[in-house]
């Protein structure tokens, strides 16, 4: 199992590159990184687009 602190470590370095991405106006890398982190959170995608726990 992964360590909590190194899972914080990667989804922080996600949100840099998604700051970055979205700075460049790349949607599309953008949304990628956006759903990586969902992924790491454990989020799945919804079907309208928005992200639900799995539990649900």
């Amino acid at each position: 199992m992964t360590d909590p602190s190194h899972r914080a470590a990667v989804v922080a370095s996600l949100v840099s590159t998604l700051g970055r991405a979205v700075a460049l106006g790349d949607e599309v890398g953008a949304r990628v990184v956006h759903e990586a982190i969902g992924r790491l959170l454990g989020l799945t995608p919804a079907p309208n687009g928005r992200a639900r726990t799995r539990r649900q």
